[in-house]
């Protein structure tokens, strides 16, 4: 296949990777016993070190690829020049003070807060978010959100705290890319990825790091909001094996730890002493090569989607903790429509009835899942219902190295594959960045002019009246083609002792330790 069939091949590998950690955006809350509360409840109480573990190591030459090994660093050591509230979708400042956007949607004014300084006691200005755009804009970077970085064509420094950014075309999905873009300094950027130096703006100083074993954060007294940190360290313990840091976390040397199973995590927390965290989440779809029989018909396409019985995954599979889809984004999603989000229920009667008018009595196939407990689980109540209207599925499992291969490669081998893609992206960046969604290079081999056009139109879309309008018709399609079939959109799971309170997520699912204080 040609490189430039899939312009998402560099983002795809870092959004596939993410997606088997459970990387992306959901609401964040806490499961204690059953009841959901707020993850900051009690009186909070200053000093300490909290005590976390994650499966994979820090990646600090990747922080503008959203590298799964920096969830736990990213918003605590940098910060962004804006962040989206998982819970309402606002737009929120955070080295940014104020924004205005052109009535065109053309331009962009920045205000810049002027009393922030890096950790090597630099002060932050607009020639560092000048300097990270153009390295986001870089093709060499492999930053996530590249596409987005790439329509911005004018950057003028009108002060040190002023900016005017201008765009070859309408961004809708422009805080997306701020949110995925912490901010680097230009004086010390080339001693990040060794990570001696990791020179950022936020409330924790980036101190030690061995890789494979820890990596140690202390507060930095200089930040603007240093009284609000309650926290003196955070210490990062990396375990790689799952099993390994549950039996951490019983043990007591551990307080919280990142990217277990989600069953281990669920487990856990039922028992006394623990807590079940939800933070980010991921949409989970089936999609279909429309290029093979019988899936070239939309009528069995379709049929699929009734077969499946969604709650099933959601109960058996999840443990309760997700939520049942029609469509790929979250309920906060500006032009989510709850009719068209529950328009395929399970009706195995009129899958079997639309299988007849597309002239499908029976037939054999393989699906592709990644070989991890969940993938597998899913597959076999997939497999389940499908064999109950005639269709008859048989796995071809693949690890995460293997499965990210043929995604890239554009080629799936298969004409049916479960997938795994982040859920924190807004529409706009998600259809021009989640393999199943693209207008033209999708593994599916689905293209049309009608999909392209209403791909063009929640990307072009200025102010939440069009947007909302864009948004549906581009779903009325997307549920009547059905080329990919969203099975569940779920958060996720870990584990940390009552003693921790305050962690929260950010919109693409990153861990925020910012307001974390430990009860006695």
């Amino acid at each position: 296949m040609s490189p430039s069939r899939h312009p998402w091949r560099r983002a795809a590998a870092c959004a596939a990777v993410s997606a088997v950690f459970a990387v992306s955006a959901c609401r964040a809350a806490v499961d204690q016993g059953g009841a959901q509360v707020s993850a900051g409840s009690g009186t909070p109480q200053s000093g300490g070190t909290l005590v976390a573990a994650q499966v994979q190591d820090p990646d600090p030459g990747s922080l503008l690829k959203t590298s799964v090994g920096n969830i736990l660093t990213t918003y605590s050591v940098l910060e962004t020049l804006t962040t989206i509230d998982p819970d309402t979708g606002r737009v929120r400042g955070v080295l940014a003070k104020s924004w205005k956007l052109a009535p065109d949607g053309r331009s962009m004014d920045l205000s810049l807060r002027d009393d922030v300084t890096f950790h090597s006691g630099a002060r932050f200005d607009a020639h560092d978010v000048v300097f990270t755009l153009k390295k986001v804009q870089d093709p060499a970077t492999g930053a996530a959100n590249q596409s987005i970085a790439s329509a911005i064509t004018g950057m003028k420094i009108v002060s040190d705290d002023e900016l005017k950014l201008t765009f070859s075309k309408v961004l809708p999905n422009v805080f997306d890319l701020f949110e995925t873009m912490p901010i680097l300094n230009p004086a010390t950027y080339t001693k990040y990825a060794a990570g001696t130096t990791v020179d950022g703006t936020g409330p924790f100083e980036w101190k030690s790091w061995t890789p494979g074993a820890k990596l140690e954060l202390a507060k930095y007294a200089r930040y603007r909001g240093a009284d609000k940190i309650r926290l003196d360290r955070i210490e990062i313990n990396i375990i790689s094996d799952p099993t390994a840091m549950v039996s951490a976390i019983r043990s007591g040397r551990v307080q919280y730890g990142t990217g277990m199973g989600a069953l281990d995590a669920y487990s856990l927390s039922r028992q006394p002493g623990y807590q079940l965290i939800t933070t980010g989440g991921s949409a989970i779809p089936l999609a279909f090569d429309t290029s093979q029989k019988p899936f070239d018909d939309k009528l069995v396409r379709q049929a699929v989607q009734y077969a499946l019985d969604r709650k099933r995954i959601v109960q058996q599979v999840e443990s309760h903790q997700g939520a049942a889809a029609s469509l790929p984004w979250r309920d906060t999603t500006l032009g989510y429509d709850k009719g068209q989000a529950s328009h395929y229920t399970y009706d195995p009667d009129r899958a079997r009835r639309l299988l007849a008018e597309a002239g499908v009595r029976e037939a054999s196939f393989k699906m592709v899942t990644l070989n991890t407990p969940e993938a597998m689980g899913i597959f076999q109540i997939v497999r389940n219902n499908l064999e109950a209207v005639g269709l008859h599925a048989t796995a071809e499992s693949l690890s995460a190295t293997e499965y990210d291969t043929r995604l890239a490669a554009g080629d799936m081998g298969a004409p049916v594959f479960l997938m795994l893609a982040a859920n924190g992206l807004s529409p706009a960046s998600a259809v021009v960045s989640r393999p199943e969604l693209l207008a033209s290079g999708n593994p599916q081999g689905f293209g049309t002019q009608r999909y392209t056009d209403l791909v063009r139109g929640v990307t072009s879309a200025a102010g939440a009246t069009a947007q909302s309008r864009a948004l549906r018709a581009y779903n009325d399609y997307f549920l009547d083609q059905a080329f990919a079939v969203p099975l569940v959109i779920r958060p996720s799971m870990s584990v940390a002792t009552r003693a921790v309170h305050g962690i929260t997520d950010t919109q693409m699912g990153f861990i925020n330790l910012n307001d974390v204080w430990l009860s006695k």
